[in-house]
């Protein structure tokens, strides 16, 4: 009978007192990490983004089904000395054009409510200039997931403590306040609340690309709950203090009071923001549709120096939303305040990092504060942390920076990387101290069965995962265990910065029911004094009731 799942184990992170628990009458062992599971899920297929159809299509579908904008489609010139012409040409046919990106040679045009797809195809195949014709595809912000219950499969999710600073080593306040100086960051959204007292200082002029103005205020709240995260003053105790508190807004308002856009909207904010400085770009929105100009957008910023972060979705399948899934975009997964995995997050093997989303603290529009949960809210701890990193590292091109972010993160899940977590959750302190040699962290990241269900009397075996996350090598260590009765300890010679190490043991999960609880818990200890003492060790404990 099965009595355990892994997801439901009780989790806690302990102190460096652990480690005298376990080392009580250890004794020497030759039992060393053996097997590296190479993902907690099966390997799951590539998920591809569907993509675009025939622009028939987007003229005929009906507005409920439509994936994309109707009426409308985005043409493709030879070269912007043509734009006026051409505009002229294709009112005399009846298409209106609504908006351009010369620098991508792109039109947005309407089409009148009768035309029908074959003429429009005549019409624009009778045009020399137009080179491709594109639908618009339909944008919005992930799946809302605020009101979600607070337990998964009966594990209580964690609400994420502290503004996500103990999980992301956030914890030098002098240092905190001057990160992201001067980096601009430009946020894509509903807009944000700049006279919020927590926003007001840092936030610039942007643009509403909705309206076609410069007001770029927030009725929906979900930008502004963004904005808070990357830069948010702290102005009173009861406030929020951003990653990136030094560091420049911009907002630029590409999504609707109902959180619903285009992709010609979005190319044309992205395209505005790294033409007047952005270096960093947050995309807590996305679509399920690639998108052709979308890419090319975001290629036009990586050219212009800047790193795009974008949340993967909310809709806790294998899958990510677009642009989070294309190569060159950093794509941000969700974890909660245990540093587990948000049930609500997208995975996959497009993920490359996570950070908080359940439950964060943050700005919302009128002066007030909320709870905000999802990838959205994780997105910009990260776009924070490149901000944090670029203020420090102002040479840094776009793919240096991502190298940076997701080479050192703290592993979470399977030692390396993995569908969940990606390469792990965000970790500030040592990318901000990545060229210093003053860290020593030795951590034990994850404590998991394999198989996950325990069933009495079966074999199983313990992953105890083990990391570098300082930034100096780690000469020499001891990792103390206990399983049950047992206590004993494996000798690592040598941990590398950021290398992880999977000590695998096999166990045999007890018939009976044991006389009390029964423990398994692990601490890894370090000749050198560890910086981080906190994150050593971990245990899973077994209740009596659980063989019932």
């Amino acid at each position: 009978m099965k009595f355990h799942k892994n997801n439901n184990v009780n989790l806690q992170r302990l102190n460096t007192n652990i480690s005298k628990d376990i080392s009580a009458d250890t004794k020497n062992t030759n039992k060393i990490a053996a097997t590296v599971l190479h993902s907690i899920t099966n390997s799951p297929q590539n998920i591809s983004a569907a993509p675009e159809e025939s622009l028939s299509q987007t003229v005929t579908n009906k507005p409920s089904d439509s994936p994309y904008v109707e009426g409308e489609l985005i043409l493709r010139v030879s070269n912007d000395a043509v734009m006026k012409q051409l505009e002229s040409e294709l009112e005399e046919k009846g298409i209106h054009m609504l908006r351009r990106v010369d620098q991508l040679g792109l039109i947005r045009v309407k089409l009148p409510d009768n035309m029908r797809a074959d003429e429009m195809k005549k019409i624009l195949s009778e045009i020399d200039d137009i080179k491709e014709v594109l639908p618009n595809v339909r944008t919005e912000i992930p799946k809302d997931v605020n009101n979600i219950p607070m337990l998964d499969h009966g594990r209580p999710i964690t609400a994420v403590a502290n503004k996500g600073n103990e999980l992301l080593k956030n914890t030098d306040p002098a240092l905190r306040a001057e990160l992201g100086n001067n980096i601009i960051v430009a946020l894509l959204d509903t807009g944000v609340d700049d006279t919020h007292p927590d926003l007001t200082e840092k936030t610039l002029q942007g643009y509403n690309f909705v309206d076609d103005n410069a007001i770029t205020s927030d009725n929906n709240s979900h930008g502004t709950a963004c904005a808070g995260i990357i830069i948010g003053a702290g102005k009173n105790p009861d406030s929020t203090t951003g990653i990136a508190p030094a560091a420049y807004l911009l907002p630029v308002k590409v999504m609707d009071d109902n959180g619903k856009g285009n992709s010609f909207a979005v190319i044309e904010g992205i395209v505005y923001a790294v033409d007047r400085g952005a270096k960093v770009i947050n995309l807590s929105i996305g679509t399920l549709r690639d998108s052709k100009i979308l890419r090319e957008a975001i290629d036009y910023a990586i050219s212009k120096g800047a790193v795009v972060i974008a949340a993967a979705g909310n809709d806790g399948e294998e899958k990510t939303l677009l642009p989070a899934g294309y190569k060159n975009v950093i794509c941000v997964g969700a974890v909660d305040g245990a540093k587990l995995h948000a049930p609500f997050s997208n995975y996959g093997d497009k993920i490359d990092v996570v950070a908080p989303g359940v439950a964060v603290y943050t700005t919302a529009p009128d002066g007030g504060y909320k709870s905000f949960t999802g990838t959205s809210a994780a997105a910009p701890f990260v776009s924070g942390a490149v901000a944090a990193l670029l203020s420090q590292s102002h040479n840094l091109s776009p793919a240096e920076a991502m190298e940076k972010v997701l080479n050192l993160a703290d592993n979470l899940g399977p030692a390396n990387y993995d569908y969940l977590f990606g390469n792990g959750i965000v970790n500030i302190k040592r990318l901000i101290e990545k060229d210093s040699d003053s860290i020593y962290d030795a951590a034990l990241t994850t404590l998991y069965f394999e198989p996950a269900d325990l069933v009495p009397g079966s074999e199983t075996k313990v992953h105890f995962v083990i990391q570098n996350q300082g930034n100096r090598t780690i000469s020499f260590g001891k990792f103390l265990y206990q399983i049950g009765e047992e206590k004993n300890d494996v000798s690592v010679r040598k941990l590398n910065v950021g290398e992880c190490e999977d000590i695998t043991l096999s166990w045999t999960v007890p018939s009976e029911k044991p006389e009390g609880e029964m423990r398994i818990q692990g601490y890894f200890k370090i000749s050198e004094a560890d910086d981080e003492p906190m994150d050593n060790g971990q245990a899973v404990i077994l209740q009596r009731a659980e063989w019932e």
